[in-house]
């Protein structure tokens, strides 16, 4: 085995020393990079990916927690400053599993704890006010995994049930106390999701009796905040369609001036009003046809000769479906009636009309165009009707609610202008840009490497070319020496064994006999 390793060892060392310079520095940078690269992907793909386990708990509850996992050998992470317990991905329902049966955390009262505290010295006003305790734990659990919300406390107030039949009956009542994450504010529809979520918990809470309050003491559940929301809500849809609005328009103005050198501003009036409208029509079953289909008739004909001309007693004859034909004569009277009714089959349809709330009633337009990028530093009068319908076909606006005035601009930047960018710049592109900087340098820092070894190297592999060269010219030289030294012996050699061939023949035999 030792022999195999030397061997390889020393074939190693031969393969690198016939390497010249420029090539053992390439295959370093190519080693290296290549190291670099494979140590990135594995860890990549072999990080540890944590996920939370349990947040906003007791330091007395983390210590208890972090020493059970030391013991089960689970790695963990803490975070929030120690109330927040992550767990490697995949062991989260494994480890709660395990922690409740050592009953952590010990703050949070679940089911489990009310179970297992269950005696037989017990009483039933005890055991419910457990399961009542453990379901407000539940609540306030659920409630937190809520996106927004950092914290949550459920009350519930569940009155005794008796069997007294005259005394009045009161109503179970549920308080949720909820603290908001930072930058964060509860929608409509999250307050009506909570107040649905405790009131399908408890069966004897109703869902008006869900009461909501935040950490700032707003109740949420008020209708008059319930309208504040409708309307926060209403504002953002508004003032996120007055942005589009002024981004695009400026951006097409911006490639005829300049950048920088336009600034739009809209006024957008939108109707939140709901509307439900109810139409009734009727139409006859076939196409073209002013009658429908004939869906009974009804035909009455009568005739009297030699008799007064009347009705019947008690009805009056006068009719408008009647038509009475009376003739005389000298001799002979004569009386004729005839009635017709057809009643028709026409097609019924009942059209239901919702207008959706949030429809664009009107929309004005500002512009503001800078002097310095003008020819003239005005437009006229005809060209702000050319940007006016340019506007109107880019965007559909009516060409009334558009006005473009021009005017010099001030571009010179506060003094605490710089700072005020700084401080409001957002950490993750703070971050990003970071990143990318030194990514860049240490990019830079790798090719300028190479550059460097590879201008140096070029200026000694041409001095290597220059001395290999004048070391072939020595070597040509000497062959050529040596090779005309043999020649002349040679000639020496033959001349000899002409001159004496019986001494020549005498020293073979002697060297033959010393062999």
């Amino acid at each position: 085995m030792s022999e195999t390793i030397n061997k390889m060892r020393k074939q190693l060392n031969d393969f690198w020393s016939e390497l010249d310079k420029t090539k053992k520095i390439k295959l370093t940078v190519s080693a290296f990079l290549i190291i670099i690269s494979v140590s990135l992907i594995t860890y990549y793909l072999t990080r540890t990916e944590y996920e939370v386990l349990y947040k906003n708990l007791s330091l007395k509850d983390a210590g208890l927690i972090t020493d059970k996992l030391n013991e089960m050998g689970i790695k963990w992470k803490n975070a929030d400053e120690g109330t927040t317990i992550l767990v490697p991905k995949g062991y989260k329902n494994k480890v709660k599993i395990q922690l409740a049966t050592e009953g952590l955390p010990k703050d949070g009262y679940s089911f489990l704890d009310a179970l297992n505290d269950n005696s037989w010295t017990m009483t039933d006003y005890e055991k419910r006010q457990r399961l009542e305790y453990a379901l407000e734990n539940e609540l306030a659990s659920t409630i937190t995994e809520i996106d927004g919300i950092e914290g949550a406390k459920v009350y519930l107030d569940i009155p005794d049930e008796n069997s007294f039949v005259l005394k009045q009956s009161e109503e179970a009542t549920a308080s949720v106390f909820i603290k908001l994450s930072r930058g964060h504010h509860l929608s409509k529809d999250k307050v009506l999701a909570i107040r649905n979520l405790v009131a399908g918990a408890v069966k004897e809470i109703k869902l008006e009796n869900v009461s909501i309050i935040d950490d700032t003491g707003n109740l949420l559940t008020a209708d008059e905040n319930i309208e504040k929301y409708n309307y926060n809500e209403q504002l953002d849809i508004q003032w996120n369609i007055q942005r589009r609005i002024d981004n695009s328009i400026k951006r097409f103005l911006e490639t005829m001036f300049g950048y920088g050198n336009v600034d739009v501003r809209s006024s957008v009036k939108m109707n939140f009003d709901s509307e439900v409208t109810k139409v009734v029509q009727f139409q006859p079953p076939v196409d073209g046809s002013d009658e429908g289909v004939i869906r009974s008739m009804e035909q009455l004909e009568e005739n009297m000769i030699n008799g007064p001309e009347g009705g019947v007693p008690g009805v009056d004859s006068n009719s408008d479906n009647i038509v009475n034909y009376t003739q005389a004569d000298k001799n002979n009277s004569k009386f004729y009636r005839a009635s017709k009714t057809i009643n028709y089959e026409l097609n019924e349809i009942n059209k239901q009309i919702e207008k959706a709330p949030g429809s664009i009633e009107s929309i004005t337009v500002a512009i503001l165009i800078n002097e310095d990028a003008i020819a003239d530093g005005e437009l006229s009068a005809e060209e702000k009707k050319e940007i006016v319908k340019l506007i109107y076909a880019a965007t559909g606006l009516d060409t009334k609610q558009v006005q473009v005035n021009t005017a010099k601009f001030n571009k010179s930047l506060p003094t605490n202008s710089i700072d005020y960018v700084t401080n409001n710049a957002d950490s993750k592109n703070n971050n990003l840009i970071l990143i990318l900087s030194i990514a860049f340098v240490a990019l830079a820092g790798i090719f300028g490497t190479i550059y460097y070894y590879r201008r140096k190297n070029e200026k000694y592999d041409i001095n290597d070319v220059l001395e290999q060269k004048s070391t072939q010219f020595e070597q040509v030289q000497d062959i050529d020496l040596i090779s005309n030294e043999k020649s002349e012996i040679k000639n020496q050699i033959e001349k000899f064994i002409d001159k004496k061939p019986d001494a020549v023949a005498q020293l073979l035999r002697t060297w033959l006999n010393e062999d």
